[in-house]
């Protein structure tokens, strides 16, 4: 040790009027805003206290207090840029998932960074070893156990009122929730890229967010009494009717939160696997909010949401048709502007992430629904269809077998298309009650040969590929249609491998459906007996 070495005799004077940051780390502050210069020169995030006119806050208790209390926020950037965040989606590096929107944050500090005090070699080393820089203990353990690659970052103040069990729903949403959502027909995930940066602004959104992600990872654990998945459910349905209620009275002009938050309560209606028809309170609301959407401008709205939106909602509605029994309601929840705002999609050969390349078939549910009506209202007899059913028929057939899938969608999805336009032929040729009333129905053996060529499909596609989580709407309907027990048992076999792998309560209510449906007679089988099987046995599934 150097001898010439004079002690400190001057006791050094801290400023109480810095950042937060540099008050933590013991440095001194020049107290430039909105970044200082030792938190700029060291890239670190740089947070001010808050200014009460009339009120100190240097006193030791309060600074102590408030240092602990930024100490156990989480760390999250205030916004998130959409386009970057497709931008990152699309990188080669990200394209095994789409939740690349997570590596949008404040730069990692290194070893090499010019740390202007001899504390820096472990100020350092401790920024390595936390994804945020400004977390405790326990915040540290909860994200190391969580995916920190799927951890939005944050500022911290952003987060207020949701305790650590909520940050790691958020961490389950993005590194699962979201994959399990999306069928992966394009490499950018909407449920990342378009509903994360809305939830960030919306604590209505943020809180269904959190919500569908403790449905899912409830059911993932078959644990349908999950404590945490029944509180935030019971927030979100109080947050979603506060919404309602300030947009009924004009103090929420703009209804895209609401829309989102509605069709988002939809998902996590499949999620859990609606066994009581909630779903359909959800499509009703947002049927009125979208299309007071649709009226606003592309400025107001990015097309890229908008056309998210406009599928979203189509998807949903339509596979959702199935589960309505016409003798009780004859609502149809896409009326002509909607569906032709859905078809403006199909001019740009539009592939999503819910109808993958089958848009322009899920178009055509309603014009079958409104064609079958009659024989699920009629109980009686099988009567002679009419002139003008028979020609509505056959201009469909021709639509559904002109149809084919995209040359350019990859072969999943390409598969996938194929298995709706079986699973369409057999919902048409059911429509004028030939197979419903008859044993050996006039279109009983063009049925046979579409459910014989779905199943051939389904073989051919791995149950655990994504793009089984949109499967379950033609899977019902070919399923409803099985007399054979291997055929049976080949989707029942599937469908638990879907289930166990997706964690997505829908496919284990499809599955639960089938089998009571398989115990029926022959002559009630068909989809269009699906709805009266489900008000029989209450069991209600929108299949989205």
């Amino acid at each position: 040790m150097p001898t010439d070495r004079q002690p400190r005799t001057t006791r050094i004077v801290r400023v109480r009027t810095g950042c937060w940051t540099c008050r933590r780390r013991k440095k001194k502050c020049d107290e430039v805003r909105p970044i200082c210069g030792g938190c700029s020169r060291n890239e670190l995030g740089c947070s001010w206290p808050t200014i009460i006119p009339g009120r100190r806050n240097s006193g030791p208790e309060n600074e102590a207090s408030k240092d602990n209390a930024d100490l156990r926020r989480f760390s999250l950037p205030e916004t998130i840029d959409v386009h970057e965040a497709m931008r990152l989606s699309t990188s080669p590096g990200s394209r095994r998932h789409s939740s690349s929107i997570s590596s949008i944050g404040s730069p990692s500090v290194t070893a090499s960074d010019d740390l202007d005090e001899p504390m820096a070699q472990n100020e350092s080393t401790d920024r390595r070893n936390s994804s945020s820089g400004n977390t405790n203990n326990d915040d540290l353990s909860i994200i190391q156990r969580a995916h920190v690659g799927n951890v939005v970052p944050r500022t911290m103040s952003m987060l207020p009122g949701y305790d650590p069990e909520s940050y790691q729903l958020l961490s389950h949403y993005l590194s699962t929730t979201a994959d399990c959502m999306a069928n992966g027909s394009t490499p950018i995930n909407p449920f990342l890229v378009q509903i994360v940066p809305l939830a960030f602004s919306s604590d209505l959104l943020l809180q269904l967010v959190i919500t569908q992600s403790a449905a899912h990872r409830a059911f993932r654990r078959r644990d349908e009494t999950d404590a945490v998945a029944h509180s935030h459910y019971s927030k979100a349905i109080k947050l979603f009717r506060h919404g309602v209620t300030e947009f009924i009275e004009g103090k929420e002009p703009n209804p895209l939160m609401l829309l989102v938050g509605a069709l988002l309560m939809c998902f996590t209606e499949t999620a859990k696997g609606d066994m009581t028809g909630t779903i359909f309170d959800h499509l009703s609301a947002a049927n009125t909010l979208l299309v007071k959407l649709l009226a606003q401008s592309d400025t107001a709205v990015p097309r890229e949401l908008k056309d998210f939106v406009i599928e979203y909602y189509s998807y949903t509605a339509t596979v959702s048709m199935i589960s309505i029994d016409a003798r009780l309601s004859g609502q149809l929840f896409l009326n002509f502007e909607l569906e032709q705002r859905a078809r403006e999609l199909l001019q740009t050969q539009y592939v999503g992430n819910l109808c993958g390349c089958w848009l322009e078939l899920l178009l055509l549910i309603p014009c079958i629904f409104d064609l079958g009506r009659q024989w699920m209202m009629d109980d009686g007899p099988a009567t002679i269809p009419t002139a003008d059913d028979m020609a509505m028929f056959a201009s469909i057939q021709a639509q559904i077998l002109r149809w084919s899938p995209y040359p350019f969608v990859v072969s999943e999805v390409y598969l996938a298309g194929l298995i709706f336009q079986q699973a369409m032929l057999i919902y048409l040729y059911t429509s004028l009650g030939g197979y419903e009333h008859t044993s050996d129905g006039i279109y009983n053996g063009l049925i046979q040969t579409a459910v014989t060529e779905a199943m051939t499909y389904l073989v051919e596609l791995s149950p655990e590929a994504r793009i089984n989580s949109g499967l379950c709407w033609p899977i019902a309907v070919v399923g409803s249609c099985l007399s054979k027990p291997e055929q049976q048992d080949c989707l029942r076999t599937r469908l638990v491998a879907m289930a166990t792998h997706f964690g997505l309560g829908n496919m284990q209510r499809t599955l639960l459906l089938l089998e009571v449906m398989w115990q029926l007679p022959q002559s009630e089988a068909g989809p269009w007996n699906i709805c009266r099987t489900m008000q029989e046995n209450q069991i209600w599934i929108s299949f989205a």
